[in-house]
């Protein structure tokens, strides 16, 4: 029985499209406002609408987070936003993996992991591009050398 409930409230999550994949893809982005990393100042997913937004979800345990930071941040120019979402439980560590890979970007912090839980995060890296008025177009688990011309691509058909 409990597997049968189990299945059937994965299923709802599915059809209602809470889960982080292909449903989100053409729907808004959820809003959220979360303070930087660094404890500095706040930011709204809503004040970047006008950029096409990369939110990258990623914490400082994450191995690929290190190859894949990096590349994303290359990204911010010409209209892009980068913003990286670091979801450790101490925010200290997410600040010293940025200081120690030499990598700049906008980091927010996720400690209590309510945005993270919104969209649903499977895994980390996760990363979403978003539309310059805030539509989802494009999302991605994980990552490989070979994703980042991936990223590229499907930016430019959005600038």
């Amino acid at each position: 029985m409990k597997t049968l409930l189990l299945g059937a409230m994965v299923s709802l999550v599915l059809q209602t499209g809470l889960a982080f994949g292909p449903d989100w893809v053409g729907k808004t982005a959820p809003d959220f406002t979360l303070r930087t990393l660094d404890g500095g100042s706040n930011l709204s997913l809503k004040d970047c609408r006008g950029s096409v937004v990369v939110v990258d979800f990623w914490a400082s345990w994450c191995a690929p987070c290190k190859r894949s930071l990096p590349q994303l941040a290359s990204l911010e120019s010409n209209g892009v936003r980068v913003i990286a979402v670091n979801v450790d439980d101490v925010r200290q560590n997410g600040v010293e993996f940025l200081k120690r890979n030499n990598i700049s970007v906008t980091a927010l912090y996720d400690g209590q992991k309510t945005v993270a839980s919104r969209y649903d995060v499977p895994a980390m890296p996760s990363a979403l591009i978003i539309d310059k008025s805030g539509v989802v177009r494009f999302l991605h688990i994980g990552y490989t050398a070979d994703d980042f011309a991936e990223f590229k691509r499907q930016i430019e058909r959005l600038r």
